[in-house]
């Protein structure tokens, strides 16, 4: 009978002892389990690593004039005496001097929301903020105007005006500024290189014959560049009283 009995134990499947899994287990390190939601922000984590890296700064107006071609002479953070200015000078953000026109570049920083205008409207809107903006352009003529005070024997060059704003912004303005036939322009800053290259390119076929060679647009380079007032406290001076005017 014992002996049935064993055969029937020898038979049958082996077994695994709970008591010989619990000594096991605790031979090995503790497992915390991982919530499935918790799992998966983990992986998403992990795509993103390390998280010190973050996208490219994007390009400052001063470094996409530099993709110009080597005809184009800049100048950056001018300022000039304008007697027509209630502090004395005019500061001018970019000036481009090509073979057909001068572009005279001014960059606003504004990144949210619509702009609303029209070319000859003195105040727009803007739909992120309730103070109405200054026409751009009617504040940049003045930019414009002290830029050929200083052209000496090269007044009669071609003045081209450009108001640039972010691409995070939204440009519902006037399409007579938003188009190269103008001579004052509403753009969005990744624009402007193709805008000055396009705008020279119809120059062109208008006025073939007026085309400055690289010793003229070097002579203008270097009269404006004479005339950029470097001194700190001068500027100091003229941010102060921008900012009690603005």
């Amino acid at each position: 009978m014992f002996k049935k009995i064993w055969s029937l134990f020898k038979t049958q499947p082996e077994l695994v002892s709970p008591l010989t899994d619990s000594v096991a287990a605790s031979a090995l390190p503790p497992v915390t389990a991982i919530p499935p939601r918790l799992a998966r922000s983990r992986r998403k984590k992990k795509k993103s690593e390390p998280d010190w890296i973050s996208a490219p700064p994007e390009p400052t107006t001063s470094e996409l004039l530099l993709g110009l071609p080597s005809e184009y002479k800049v100048l950056n953070d001018l300022l000039v005496t304008n007697p027509k200015s209630r502090s004395g000078y005019s500061q001018i953000d970019h000036v481009v001097i090509g073979p057909r026109a001068i572009f005279v570049i001014e960059t606003r920083n504004l990144t949210t929301g619509e702009i609303r205008g029209g070319r000859r409207e003195a105040n727009w809107s803007v739909s992120s903020s309730r103070v109405k903006m200054y026409n751009p352009l009617m504040q940049h003529r003045a930019h414009v105007e002290a830029i050929q005070a200083h052209l000496g024997d090269y007044k009669r060059v071609r003045l081209v005006s450009m108001v640039t704003f972010t691409n995070r912004c939204r440009i519902s303005v006037d399409p007579a500024v938003r188009y190269v036939n103008s001579d004052e322009m509403i753009i969005y800053d990744h624009e402007l290189v193709d805008t000055i290259q396009r705008k020279t390119e119809r120059l062109e076929t208008e006025l073939p014959e007026i085309l400055y060679q690289e010793q003229d647009t070097q002579a203008i380079w270097n009269m404006l560049n004479t005339v950029n007032s470097t001194d700190h406290q001068i500027r100091a001076e003229h941010m102060a009283k921008a900012k009690g005017i603005k």
